[in-house]
């Protein structure tokens, strides 16, 4: 630190390329650093170290000021109606004055009087914080402002992970091959050849399986829909299976699908009834 005027001089002197842009930043109470870090990672360094400090009559609080329930350690006396005069809620309790519950005594934006800062003063109370700003950086022949330091580092970074997977996400539909996704281009032109080859019916031996679970799925959906017509079209054993798949898939439908499971037309067309009686033979 030195008088401004002295650092004016001195940056006026200098042949640095564009240092002088720093004089229009000396005013007021400044110090100079010197240092090899990134500015924006020194800016975010000094607002990491803030300091505690008292609150003082005529400041405006940048928070809520919060005095918690407390022990106050202090004897029974004037306190007590100091404490009153300041809506801070206490009593006796044990030879002690006591803070009874937590309560805001200075919000956000509000004028902090002096008895409210001597009386956090003496509650040992600092809710005020100090921290250097930097003002202005001078690097690489250019002078950055305290604008270009005020970034959300979490919502840069989030940003930057959400731009990575719209990356990937392009690059995975768009069959655009890279290091990172050939296998997840690999795996979904995969899970595709195999639902390309289920809906064909192209069979292959790896996915037997899956066909002997398709048809199993629908060879139930059928026996339900006979079962409803007439339960004795169908064996009793796959009867038992229609009824456990019903109740496992009603335990976790939602309750407007339950509704709608619970409704049956009025009327069908006579075609149909013969239809699901003919295929009512296919199961003896």
């Amino acid at each position: 630190m030195a008088r401004n005027t002295l650092m004016i001089r001195a940056l006026e002197n200098s042949d640095r390329k564009g240092v002088r842009k720093l004089v229009e930043h000396v005013t007021g109470p400044i110090a100079f650093i010197f240092s090899n870090k990134d500015p924006f990672a020194l800016s975010k360094f000094l607002s990491d170290n803030k300091a505690a400090a008292p609150a003082k009559g005529g400041q405006i609080s940048p928070k809520d000021i919060i005095v918690p329930a407390m022990n106050t350690g202090v004897a029974p006396g004037p306190f007590i109606s100091e404490l009153a005069a300041l809506k801070i809620p206490a009593r006796v309790k044990t030879g002690v004055i006591h803070i009874t519950e937590d309560s805001v005594a200075v919000k956000a934006g509000d004028t902090v009087s002096n008895a409210m800062a001597q009386m956090l003063s003496r509650l040992g109370i600092e809710p005020m914080e100090l921290q250097l700003k930097l003002v202005a950086a001078y690097t690489d022949g250019n002078v950055l402002t305290a604008e270009s330091f005020d970034i959300d580092i979490e919502s840069l970074f989030k940003e930057v992970i959400l731009g990575h997977q719209y990356a990937v996400n392009l690059s995975v539909n768009a069959c655009i091959p890279t290091a990172d996704t050939i296998p997840l281009i690999i795996v979904k032109a995969n899970m595709e050849a195999k639902s390309l080859a289920l809906e064909v019916g192209f069979f292959t031996p790896d996915m037997l399986d899956v066909y002997l679970a398709k048809a199993d799925s629908q060879a139930l959906a059928l026996a339900a829909a006979l079962a409803e017509r007439d339960p004795q079209a169908i064996p009793s054993e796959m009867l038992n299976q229609v009824k456990a798949a019903a109740a496992s898939s009603s335990a976790t439908a939602p309750a407007s699908d339950k509704a709608e499971q619970k409704k049956k037309p009025e009327e069908e067309p006579e075609e149909e009834e013969e239809a699901v009686a003919g295929l009512g033979g296919l199961f003896g």
